[in-house]
């Protein structure tokens, strides 16, 4: 019978008729019961779409990028339903603690829901997290990390003192190399989940790591979930399956990815929550893992 609500009430008129013949009774009874859970569905699918519209996602890119760099996973989330804002910075010319100002006072300006949550990429995370000095403005729900840099960057030790890297990255960078200062860094205080990426280099990194950091760095205590997915740091978010991850726990705090299970096996079901749906791009051939144990708080 589920079945034949699953199929859609024209569907199930069609069915039933053929099934039942001039059984009128039990055909229009077993209607009644589809029109039920389909009305069900319709309830729960508007619910959830109302909960997103009624939820801002704030989105910050990574060093040396742009709120472009964001673009696809921006548009991804607002075709979910969700409502964005995407924080500028530069990094060369600003230090750490004006641009968490920064984002504060963005966040003040331009969130006119009453609840949001942050995404970010790269050492967009280590300025969410210096936010945590200051008071984050009321109504901050989740925060999803992107290839976090949450322990100083190996890649920014080995170039700190270059001046290139130095003109470009400016006093942040040179933060990014400082065991002193990331033991100073508050961790945030709500919900925060990070996604890792270990389609690295061995070149300059020789643990699994990003290209860019190591998979260990990403890790935090205090997290609620911690995932790894099968891509780079630098386009990380232009994925198909991190967007996936990313509305998940934005919505359930959690990841939920089942274990041991690569993303073109069997279409891309990456959760075993079957309502996310599968991920159909071809070219997201990575795979998607679970630690043994999530770290949690």
């Amino acid at each position: 019978m589920l079945g034949v609500c699953l199929g859609g009430e024209r569907k199930a008129i069609r069915l039933l008729m053929l099934g039942l013949g001039r059984n009128w009774t039990l055909m229009v009874t077993l209607f009644g019961v589809c029109t039920g859970v389909t009305a069900a569905d319709d309830a729960g699918a508007n619910a959830a779409m109302k909960a997103r519209q009624d939820q801002t996602v704030v989105l910050l890119h990574g060093m040396g990028r742009g709120r472009a760099s964001l673009w696809v996973l921006e548009t991804r989330l607002k075709t979910a339903g969700f409502r964005t804002v995407n924080f500028p910075y530069v990094t060369h010319s600003r230090s750490l603690d004006q641009l968490s100002a920064d984002l504060i006072r963005f966040i003040t300006e331009n969130v006119k829901t009453s609840n949001y949550s942050i995404v970010a990429h790269s050492l967009g995370n280590i300025i969410v997290r210096n936010s945590f000095h200051r008071e984050m403005p009321p109504g901050l729900n989740r925060i999803v990390m992107l290839a976090p840099p949450n322990r100083p960057a190996d890649l920014a030790r080995a170039l700190k003192d270059n001046p290139v890297y130095r003109w470009f990255t400016g006093e942040s960078g040179q933060q990014l190399a400082s065991d002193e200062f990331y033991r100073t860094l508050p961790v945030p205080t709500v919900e925060f989940g990070v996604i890792a990426g270990d389609r690295g280099q061995s070149v300059t990194l020789k643990e699994p790591n990003d290209g860019v950091i190591t998979v260990e760095s990403t890790k935090l205590d205090g997290m609620k979930s911690w995932v790894l997915v099968h891509q780079a740091h630098t386009f990380i978010m232009n994925s198909r399956q991190v967007a996936q991850l990313v509305i998940r726990f934005l919505e359930h705090g959690d990841f939920n990815v089942e274990p041991a299970r690569k993303a073109t096996e069997t279409g891309g079901t990456l959760f075993n929550d079957r309502q996310d749906g599968p991920d159909t791009d071809a070219e997201e051939d990575g795979s998607v893992e679970k630690p043994p144990q999530a770290a949690g708080r």
